[in-house]
């Protein structure tokens, strides 16, 4: 089988491209515009956030949250778009820590990479531990019961299963990774819509002006409804982000310039489309919406349930089509594990092959044989299950809570260093994608955006939101570090959680301790390093050779 001319003349331009840059071509070139665009969708992952998340925002805001979606993604494509202007131009493994290194200093870009390497482990851990969540509620499963290990439980063992599967798969190649992603993206955009149809035309309950409805939390925040739609828009805000990894894939994509800005974007508007609309069929099929806001304060999860309430349709094997749409979460959240680990994995190998993380250069280093960043993989499985044995499956969703206030964070310092950039007159030079005139208004935009919902996060009391909205807001957006964190688990197999820490909220707390270790690290091994630098023809500064 001969090599199609027109892609070998593309990959020999991109890979001209990436020397231009100052970094030698060594990943395998393969992905398309659909295999850029799906690990960007995966990472996103609507299916994984609602199952999960949705359900705390209904029993928080009730079926008015609705509108905090459309929200947060008119807010995160100010971001996107930025991000699709720098993925155009820098089309690199690493993305945003490439990017802001590259314009503004090294100093930021290198903080902004540590921020971003923690979150996505973090995150890596507690989309793991959501695979058992899922199949437990197809299989009615235990999970707290013990796990042929013995020393795990069987939620702490199927999430170390599933970073075990995930870690070979980034480990053998980007084409099976790809692969699997573009069907478990097809499986869950064609299953999202299709539930949606199917419950609009047949069990739609309630009339749209549910949606302005409001009445069924006014007992929250001394009726402040603003208040508890904050804390409700957390819920979107935890799945909308990670779609720079469009970007991040980039030296491994033919014609990166022109599909990476592509997939950056595409990512984020088929993710609101499809979220849109399946959380409108959702909240039209609820019978009992009082219920619904019962179930979500109680931690359950509503949407699974309307669904396997309204679609009975029987299937062969006695399955039906909610039971059908369990299956579908599944393998969205699999396939999200796998894109988040190959994301982390790439800004890891990133940041090594700069020699930026301890011992870099063996995360710096592509396996001959399968042109993968494998150490790098290897390592971001190996760290995303040490909090699955040691805190348990709980605390390491908890602690995604903190990971997705770090991810924003780390947007926000991407985006201060380009727009300093800007007001240095970058871009200098044209790309596929360019904001022309429009880049300084949208940078600002972004920002503003970024700033206010860290700020969202962040907020852990507040008089606004009364003592229940406090309460709300401290169990579910950012909770006290001692109110989950554990170590091992007692004689009934549950965490020993660790009550004796102090009640400080674990946003800040994580992002206190992941700074306070890389400002020593910065200051001992990296500040002042010179490194090996080469002219970089695209925007004329020096960078890693």
């Amino acid at each position: 089988m001969t090599a199609d001319p027109m892609q070998t003349d593309q990959v020999a331009r991109d890979d001209a491209h990436l020397r231009s840059l100052g970094i030698k071509p060594e990943l395998r070139r393969t992905l398309g515009f659909l295999s850029n665009f799906a690990v960007a969708f995966s990472y996103i992952s609507v299916s994984t956030g609602t199952f999960t998340n949705q359900a705390v925002a209904f029993g928080v805001g009730g079926p008015a949250v609705f509108w905090a979606w459309p929200l947060v993604i008119l807010g995160q494509t100010f971001v996107a778009l930025n991000f699709a202007e720098l993925s155009s131009h820098f089309p690199v493994a690493g993305s945003i820590y490439q990017w802001s290194k590259r314009l503004s200093h090294k100093t930021l870009g290198w903080f902004t990479g540590w921020i971003y390497f923690w979150a996505g482990v973090v995150t890596v851990t507690a989309v793991a531990a959501t695979v058992p969540l899922v199949l437990s509620t197809i299989q009615g499963w235990d999970l707290a019961s013990p796990s042929p290990l013995g020393f795990l439980n069987m939620w702490q063992f199927v999430g170390l299963l599933t970073l075990l599967i995930t870690t070979l798969i980034n480990i053998e190649g980007v084409r099976l990774l790809a692969l699997l992603n573009n069907i478990g993206v097809a499986a869950e955009i064609l299953g999202m819509v299709v539930f949606a149809l199917i419950l609009l035309f047949f069990a739609n309950h309630q009339s749209p002006a549910v949606l302005f409805d409001t009445s069924y939390t006014k007992d929250l925040a001394g009726g402040n409804y603003f208040a508890v739609f904050l804390v409700g828009m957390f819920m979107a805000l935890f799945v909308v982000y990670g779609f720079d990894t469009a970007g991040t894939f980039g030296e491994e994509t033919v014609d990166a310039s022109r599909q990476a800005p592509r997939g950056v974007l595409s990512a984020i508007w088929l993710s609101g489309i499809v979220g849109a609309v399946f959380l409108l069929a959702v909240t039209l099929s609820f019978r009992d919406i009082g219920k619904v806001v019962e179930t979500g304060q109680a931690a359950g999860f509503p949407i699974a349930d309307t669904i396997k309430e309204n679609l009975t349709f029987g299937l062969p094997g006695g399955a039906t089509l909610g039971d059908l749409y369990l299956v579908m979460i599944l393998v969205a959240v699999f396939v999200c594990t796998l894109a988040i680990q190959g994301a982390t994995t790439r800004l890891m190998f990133s940041m090594g092959r700069d020699r930026r993380l301890p011992f870099g250069s063996a995360w710096g280093s592509v396996n001959s044989t399968f042109k993968t960043p494998a150490n790098a993989a290897i390592a971001v499985g190996v760290l995303g299950a040490l909090p699955l044995i040691v805190m348990g499956a709980t605390a390491s969703i908890y602690l995604a809570i903190a990971a997705t206030g770090m991810i924003y964070l780390s947007y926000i310092l991407c985006n201060f260093g380009v727009l300093i950039a800007r007001t240095k007159g970058w871009p200098h030079r044209g790309a596929w994608f360019s904001l022309g005139s429009w880049g300084t208004i949208i940078n600002v935009l972004a920002l503003v955006w970024g700033t206010a919902m860290v700020i969202n996060i962040g907020i852990w009391t507040s008089p606004i939101f009364g003592d229940f909205g406090n309460d709300l807001r401290n169990l579910w957006s950012n909770p006290f570090i001692n109110t989950f964190l554990a170590f091992g688990t007692n004689s009934e197999g549950k965490p020993n959680i660790l009550t004796g820490l102090p009640a400080w909220p674990v946003f800040e707390t994580l992002v206190g301790l992941v700074v306070i270790v890389g400002l020593v690290y910065y200051l001992v091994a990296q500040r002042g390093r010179e490194d090996r630098v080469e002219a970089d023809i695209a925007t004329g500064e020096a960078v890693i050779a």
